[in-house]
């Protein structure tokens, strides 16, 4: 009984001790505390992020929370006032919201919810004020700046004074009670003032330090991709610590890297000793001042240097908001230096980091093949660098070269913007892609309507003609001056009151106004009178006239039937002249043949300009007869034309036209890169589309195994790669048909891809990686820290101890 008694209680023991981590394993949530606010410029084109400053959670960063973005109209907060719960327009939930002309006059409204799973949990809401628009703005933001600008040099100038009273007070205690005593048999730290020449400090054991590289110390274990909200929110911009993070910060060493001095920067490694010690450090060998008098130097007072070029991150530079990344010039063959200077554009990059940055431009490829980009305020020629101030900007302007000759693609140039302050990083920050097309010299003179200016017949005698009319339109491809017409027989007077210099691309017309001179004897006139230019283009089709005078009255006998006209293209406008329609018909007359003028009754036909299939008609005229022909027979006066419009041919787009820009084929990025690129697809550009015509939407794109969508333009996205490699971007395009109302798919798809390689980029702060990957799924975190293994061996002894009592009972039944 003894035994068994003892093995109850050892086994009562090691039950209760099981059963304490129950208690631990869910460890409670953390409810959000202490007030949000909403960081930026409430007006129209602004971005709205949320301010965490007087949030009092303890440990929650801007990923430990869900955002909801909100619009709180007028009728919302009357409702409210009514004390009703108005439902408000969700806006977005991303970590930032930029503010459209809709929210104008509304307020915004920002709601933040802990994710449990973090480990956090309630919600906290801010209402911004009334939104105004782009101009009210801009003003509040200069204001707002001007207001900064004061209260920082007010505030400088107190803390001086504070901080020299309250040194002034402390130095004797910070004196004595630095280093007084001694942590982890490292000896009490002693003053310059302190240590003479004579004194000798024993060594300590050290530990062997790992060479500090300044690389990340964690590399990604696999592929993963950084998409544009995770690129923008984390990737490209490092959290702002505390005041508390702050005063800690490179206070301890870590793996192996000492800590950093006042002004960001890491002591140099004595080869001797292993010591470190201060480059900046007036007193080297650690002598006395030669009057005695200890050094008043305090290297607390001064102020870190800003000058460590990775903490300015790629988002920290930004871009004019209607500048463009990939800039289109057209030319004609043969465009001067003047014509490439008229089309330069420019691209605006602002620093909003606190610290001045180096930028330079490098092109790919062989230089100058397409265009050049210089620095309107360069710093370097040389180096094509500019340096840009803490909220200053630079522009860079893009020319492209002369000399290109006319070719059937266009030509292309890329340019990388870089941060290189410092020369490892090279952090990217923009890629431009310039696109320079040359078009072959086009001469085209089209006139309208394009048929003989056929003239009423006259009676011998008659005393003027009312002129017709005869409009060329300029559809070249570069400016024309026209040489003003003239009658080689001098029958026909020609004038016109537009200028003779045409603008190309059927901007420029040129109207002449064309009649018969009086008098003429009895007769026929025809005549081709040729229009020419200056740069000596001849139109292909010149001015055909004809007109007839007869001798004596004479009487209608027949109306000639007149030519049918076929072959039209499809969605020709409906009028006479667009028809083709002849202004004059032939009639059969006692004195022979003549011309007699027809109106024509278009509107009244069956003819449907929108009709896709093909359309046979006819067109009902009107006769009128000319001077000195009589209808004395009392003949119908009323003719007709049969027309023929064609088919619509559809307009198929090609998958070969389906392109890839902003991204280099080929290209070489690295892990800290914003990859930017547009999916172009084949017939996107046809905004008036007719019953059949096809074109490739962009649908979804690939890197790696992530495939995301788009729904609609633009169709551009963002991405980074946190892990070195070779790598295929595929775009997936859908092929389109238009049905007369909508676009619909068809079964038909194409896909385009680019390869490109990332290389590991070199990040200056030790350990710091700016390029997170996408973290695997795991267990979901409880806030308990508590070592669990120490607990499941208990269990599995109470287990033992369980069953070996059962053993043992059983045992002791059988004797």
């Amino acid at each position: 009984m003894r035994k068994e008694r003892i093995l109850a209680v050892i086994m009562s023991v090691l039950l209760a001790l099981s059963i304490l981590p129950m208690t631990v394993f869910a460890a409670e949530t953390t409810v959000l505390d202490g007030k949000l606010k909403i960081h930026g410029i409430v007006a129209e084109g602004k971005t709205l992020s949320a301010d965490f400053k007087e949030v009092n959670t303890e440990g929650m960063t801007e990923d430990d929370v869900t955002y909801l973005w909100s619009r709180k109209t007028l009728d919302d907060e009357a409702a409210e006032s009514a004390g009703e719960t108005p439902e408000l327009k969700e806006l977005g939930k991303e970590k930032t919201y930029t503010v459209t002309k809709e929210d104008i006059g509304s307020k915004i409204v920002l709601t933040i919810t802990g994710k449990e799973e973090n480990g956090y949990s309630g919600t906290l809401t801010v209402t911004s004020d009334e939104v105004v628009d782009a101009e009210s703005g801009a003003a509040a933001e200069a204001q707002t700046e001007d207001a900064s600008e004061e209260t920082g040099e007010d505030q400088t100038t107190d803390e001086e004074n504070t901080d020299d009273q309250q040194d002034s007070a402390d130095s004797t205690e910070d004196t004595e009670a630095a280093g007084a005593e001694t942590v982890d048999e490292i000896p009490p730290a002693t003053s310059n003032d302190q240590q003479t020449e004579g004194q000798v400090t024993e060594e300590q054991p050290q530990e062997e330090q790992p060479e500090q590289t300044g690389e990340p110390q964690e590399v990604p274990t696999e592929d993963t991709l950084v998409k544009d909200d995770q690129m923008e929110d984390n990737q490209l911009t490092q959290p702002d610590d505390s005041a508390e993070g702050e005063d800690k910060a490179g206070t301890e060493t870590v793996d192996g890297i000492p800590p950093a001095t006042s002004d960001d920067t890491y002591p140099a490694e004595d080869g001797n000793n292993g010591t470190t010690e201060d480059p900046s450090n007036e007193n080297p060998s650690n002598e006395e001042p030669s009057n005695g008098e200890p050094s008043n130097k305090d290297s607390s007072n001064e102020e870190p240097s800003n000058e460590n070029p990775s903490q300015v991150t790629a988002d920290q530079i930004t871009i004019g908001e209607n500048d463009s990344l990939t800039p289109e010039f057209s030319f004609v063959q043969d465009y001067t230096a003047e014509d490439a200077t008229a089309a330069q554009k420019t691209v605006t990059f602002k620093n909003n980091s606190d610290t001045e940055v180096t930028l330079s431009v490098t092109a790919s490829g062989d230089e100058n093949q397409a265009a050049t980009a210089v620095w309107a305020e360069q710093t370097d020629a040389q180096t094509n660098t500019v340096t840009v101030n803490s909220g200053a900007t630079a522009t860079l302007t893009i020319t492209p070269v002369t000399g290109l000759g006319a070719n059937a693609n266009p030509y292309q140039q890329t340019f990388k913007v870089n941060n290189v302050n410092d020369p490892e990083a090279m952090m990217e920050i923009a890629t431009i892609t310039a696109t320079v097309t040359v078009q072959d010299i086009l001469h085209d003179l089209t006139p309208n309507p394009n048929e003989t200016l056929d003239f009423a017949t006259a009676k011998n005698g008659y005393s003027a003609v009312d002129a017709k009319t005869i409009t060329y339109t300029n559809n070249g491809n570069v400016p024309e001056t026209v040489i003003m017409p003239v009658s080689q027989s001098g029958n026909y007077e020609i004038t016109t009151e537009d200028s003779l210099t045409l603008a190309p691309n059927g901007e420029g017309r040129i109207t002449f106004s064309v009649r018969p001179k009086a008098g003429l004897a009895v007769g026929s006139y025809t005549e081709t009178i040729k229009v020419a230019t200056e740069s000596g283009f001849e139109a292909t089709t010149p001015i055909s006239v004809a007109f007839q005078v007869i001798k004596d009255t004479a009487t209608i006998t027949k109306i000639q039937q007149p030519s049918a006209v076929s072959g039209l293209p499809n969605g020709t406008k409906k009028s006479a002249s667009s028809l083709n329609l002849p202004s004059a018909v032939v009639i059969e007359t006692t004195a022979g043949n003549m011309k007699a003028a027809v109106s024509w009754n278009v509107k009244g036909s069956s003819y449907r300009q929108s009709a896709t299939d093909e359309q046979n008609f006819t067109v009902s005229g009107t006769i009128t007869l000319p001077d000195g022909v009589d209808n004395d027979n009392n003949l119908n006066l009323a003719t007709s034309i049969d027309v023929n419009v064609k088919a619509y041919s559809p307009k198929m787009a090609s998958a070969e036209n389906n392109t890839i820009t902003g991204i280099d084929y080929n290209g070489v990025y690295t892990t800290q890169s914003k990859i930017s690129f547009t999916a172009v697809g084949a017939g996107m550009d046809n905004t008036s589309p007719r019953k059949g015509d096809t074109r490739y939407e962009p649908k979804s794109w690939t890197v790696l195994n992530n495939t995301l969508g788009w729904d609609a333009a633009p169709y551009t996205a963002s991405f980074g790669l946190a892990k070195s490699g070779d790598y295929t971007l595929k775009v997936n395009f859908e092929q389109q048909k238009y049905d007369g109302n909508s676009w619909q798919p068809t079964n038909t798809t194409d896909t385009r891809q680019v390869s490109f390689s990332i290389t590991k980029a070199n990040v200056t702060a030790p350990g710091a990686n700016l390029t997170p990957a996408i973290s695997k799924t795991g267990a979901v975190k409880t806030g308990d820290s508590t070592q669990i293994l120490p607990f499941i061996c208990i269990l599995i002894i109470a287990a033992g101890a369980i069953g070996g009592v059962v053993f043992y009972k059983k045992k002791n039944k059988n004797k």
